[in-house]
C-alpha cells in the first residue's frame, strides 16, 4: 500500500533568521511522509546542520500560513563546529 504525503513550506532558522550559508537560503518544500514520524527528516536535516554551525536551528513546517510543526535541534555539547562548507 502507498503511504499517504504531504506537502509543506519548510525552513531553518538560526537566531530567529532563516538560513543562508554561501548564498543558498535554507527554505523551500518538502514532501514528507503521513504519520507519527513524518517529520524526522526535518529534525535530522536541522541536526546535521546545528552540529556543522555548533548552535541550534529550529526547523519550521509550514501548511500555508498556518505552522503545522516545528522543532529547535541542538548540537551535541562537547563537539567542536565542522565547516561551515561541509553542508
Amino acid at each position: 500500500m502507498r503511504r499517504k504525503t504531504h506537502e509543506y513550506d519548510t525552513e531553518l532558522r538560526v537566531r530567529g533568521e532563516v538560513l543562508v550559508l554561501d548564498g543558498v537560503s535554507y527554505q523551500g518544500r518538502t514532501v514528507l511522509e503521513e504519520g507519527p514520524d513524518g517529520f524526522a527528516p526535518l529534525d535530522r536535516w536541522a541536526k546535521g546542520v546545528a552540529e556543522t554551525l555548533g548552535e541550534p536551528v529550529t526547523w519550521y513546517a509550514l501548511d500555508g500560513e498556518e505552522v503545522a510543526a516545528r522543532s529547535t535541534v541542538q548540537p551535541e555539547r562537547n563537539r567542536d563546529p565542522q565547516n561551515r562548507r561541509a553542508l
